[in-house]
């Protein structure tokens, strides 16, 4: 670890619980990440996220901490926010049989020291002594791992964390003026549909694992994908139209409602649908689908919105399906319902689509790239780092012995 500008035994982490103490850390990130929130906004934003599945299990959860100095223990200076969730670690035996591990993994996000402590290391003190607190078994426990993504580069390099950032590609998307209409064996998957899609795709990841260890004998460690985090994004998504294109009828109270009514409130709000599924002519089985999120922004020179939709996941049901093909044609039908007329502007002005590299084969990159003009190796401003809580562990992963899965926009947070 890099020795801080401040005595880090002069600060302790403590995790914040009270609603309006988290708000007001809140209230202070927001300079940097509400978008075209106003700062209420964006507090209530951050409460109806809390109260999604992947944020508010006994498991998977959401903890808020607060570092404050030893001399000034009622005042915060820097937050910062862990996302809990249930993971997996594959190990090869010497008797050459595969084993699945339930650990915990952690999602760091929210890294914020606020504007008038800053220039001392204060940063680096917080997720130093987060990663400590993180140890126990009240979080993520000796099994475990940590990963963020910086958008400040290499910075938490310094905190022994590793970077495995994924170059992203975009190509430009046309609007044009015609209705969308399915294609034979294509149909859209609306908000909060995606849980029997996501068990298949859970089930045949966990096969996939097992079989690459078994073939390479190299560890392999991922969150395990569900559902639940594909919610999360869309009801980010959700808040943000309720927010920005006058639902006026739509009442939102994340102190008050549940998740289940907040869900029921928003369901009807466009957008509605948020991924595409084809399926087989003949059997009708699952091919593959492809989820994304909408990404809202204004260009102020031109009074216009700006969006754009960034891939979540694409999954395909190998061995039985074409890999490339079938990434092609989902990612043929998003570009194609993207680019059809939508009356509503939350549904309009989409410029681009966005894929983490990971995401795709160099098949499929290289398709992009000469079909739609696609452009690869673009820097992403989420740089994935990761750090074992096992310092064995941590190194086999810094040395390529343990392989970090699904590092994708997935697990994002």
């Amino acid at each position: 670890m890099t020795k801080s500008k401040e005595d880090p035994n002069d600060y302790i982490l403590q995790r914040l619980s009270d609603v309006p103490t988290v708000d007001y850390t809140r209230e202070q990130n927001s300079a940097a990440w509400k978008n075209l929130l106003s700062a209420q906004e964006y507090i209530e934003r951050e409460r109806c996220l809390g109260l999604s599945k992947i944020a508010s299990s006994d498991v998977n959860r959401l903890a808020v901490f607060g570092l404050k100095s030893k001399d000034k223990p009622d005042t915060i200076v820097g937050s910062l926010e862990l996302l809990i969730r249930e993971a997996w670690y594959f190990h090869k035996k010497s008797d050459g049989s595969v084993t699945k591990k339930n650990v915990l993994s952690g999602c760091v996000g929210g890294v914020y020291t606020y504007p008038e402590y800053r220039g001392k290391g204060l940063a680096t003190i917080m997720v130093d002594k987060l990663f400590e607190l993180a140890k126990g078994s009240e979080y993520l426990g000796p099994d475990g791992f940590m990963f963020l993504y910086s958008e400040v580069g290499e910075f938490y390099t310094r905190n022994g964390f590793k970077s495995f950032a994924v170059p992203l590609l975009n190509f430009p998307l046309k609007p044009s003026n015609t209705a969308y209409e399915n294609s034979a064996n294509v149909s859209l998957i609306k908000y909060h549909e995606f849980d029997s899609l996501f068990e298949q795709y859970n089930g045949h990841f966990e096969k996939e694992m097992i079989a690459k260890v078994e073939a390479d004998g190299v560890d392999r460690i991922s969150v395990d994908p569900t559902s639940q985090y594909i919610d999360w994004f869309h009801l980010r998504v959700k808040f943000f139209s309720t927010k920005l294109f006058g639902h006026s009828d739509v009442h939102i109270d994340p102190r008050t409602d549940t998740y289940e009514e907040i869900v029921d409130k928003v369901s009807t709000i466009e957008p509605i649908y948020f991924g595409i599924q084809i399926t087989c002519p003949t059997t009708n089985a699952l091919k593959g689908f492809i989820v994304w999120q909408y990404e809202y922004g204004y260009d102020h020179d031109n009074n216009v919105f700006q969006n754009y939709a960034t891939v979540i996941k694409i999954f395909v049901n190998t061995p039985h399906f074409n890999q490339e093909e079938t990434q092609l044609a989902l990612i043929a039908a998003m570009k194609k319902y993207l680019e059809a007329k939508h009356e509503l502007p939350q549904m309009s002005n989409f410029h681009k689509i966005v894929i983490w590299e990971t995401e795709i084969t160099e098949s499929v990159i290289a398709s992009l790239k000469t079909k739609y003009g696609g452009v690869d190796g673009l820097e992403n401003g989420s740089r994935s780092a990761i750090q074992c809580i096992d310092e064995d562990q941590d190194q086999r992963l810094k040395d390529g012995r343990i392989l970090w899965e699904n590092n994708n926009k997935l697990p994002w947070f």
